[in-house]
């Protein structure tokens, strides 16, 4: 025991002689500490790596306004004087092809044309028989150009007639496909009931939303305007019978002409006036004293607000 302590002693007096003593005493300590951390940052580097906040990703999406189109009648076909390309019908069919579909499915049909560049899924390969997802016939195409497919590049070609649809249809099939196959009679059937084929049908106008809604701001500022001017011609006016006669009939004088100015159809007459006026009187701000009026009374209430609105 002596022996030991004596040994301590040694030690701590030869480390103040020579402090540099301590770090070889430490060195190997210090080197297992560094390598058990190393060994636990090894060990659970996955943990480390997740990142527990979540990412943020902007919304890069756009939303596409409405395109502005203008009513138009779509004329009818019969599908089963159509069903066999001609070769009118082809002719007709390369065209709209040239002009509609080879910038992506390119002039040979097996896509990888120019704009087909960073599309995903890529542009369909006519000359090939898979993965045709509405089929390879008459029908089949037609479908897809009404429709378009829904989570790729092709949209909707409807602003081909039937007829031009039909047609490119024929070209698609007889230029870039070996046996296609043919629709039956029920096939063409059911896609003449589906879209209304032989009877044609109306489209009507489309205006883009934007542009909706800034017709709709003028049309309320318009009848903004004309219910503040109405407003102050009654209250400058106040004094004079007829104001006074609007004043007595109404609860609510700007909810009265707001109603008034939403819906002109009152104008044309004396009797569709107070039609309009006591039929849910309490919601339009006219009271129940409208009931009590004579008829000169009256005449002169519908003759005054036809001049004011």
């Amino acid at each position: 025991m002596e022996e030991i302590k004596k040994k301590i002693e040694e030690l701590i007096n030869e480390v103040k002689e020579n402090p540099g003593t301590m770090f070889g005493i430490l060195y190997p300590y210090i080197l297992i500490i560094v390598v058990i951390i190393g060994l636990y940052y090894v060990a659970n580097i996955g943990d480390v790596a997740i990142n527990e906040s979540p990412a943020y990703v902007p919304d890069t999406s756009v939303v596409a306004d409405l395109q502005l189109k203008e009513a138009r009648t779509v004329p009818p076909v019969d599908i089963f004087e159509l069903k066999e390309p001609t070769e009118e019908l082809v002719a007709q069919g390369k065209d709209l092809y040239t002009k509609n579909c080879a910038s992506c499915h390119n002039e040979t049909g097996a896509g990888g044309g120019p704009a087909s560049v960073g599309l995903n899924p890529a542009p369909r390969n006519f000359t090939s028989p898979d993965g045709w997802i509405n089929g390879r016939t008459v029908s089949g195409i037609y479908t897809t150009l009404e429709e378009g497919i829904e989570g790729s590049a092709m949209i909707s070609y409807n602003f081909l007639t039937p007829k031009e649809r039909i047609e490119l249809a024929h070209y698609i099939r007889q230029e870039f496909m070996t046996n296609p196959p043919s629709d039956t009679d029920d096939d063409l059937t059911a896609l003449n009931s589906l879209y209304n084929l032989s009877s044609g049908k109306e489209l009507p106008a489309q205006i883009p939303v934007s542009a909706a809604i800034e017709i709709l701001i003028k049309e309320n500022s318009k009848k903004e305007s004309e219910l503040e001017n109405a407003l102050s011609s009654i209250n400058q006016n106040q004094y004079d019978i007829e104001a006074k006669l609007f004043a007595e009939i109404t609860y609510n004088q700007k909810l009265a002409l707001s109603s008034l100015i939403n819906s002109k159809n009152w104008k044309t007459s004396e009797n569709r006036f107070f039609n309009f006026v006591m039929t849910n009187s309490t919601f339009n701000g006219f009271n129940s004293e409208i009931m009590n009026l004579s008829g000169s009374e009256r005449n002169m209430l519908f003759n005054y607000l036809n001049r004011l609105l």
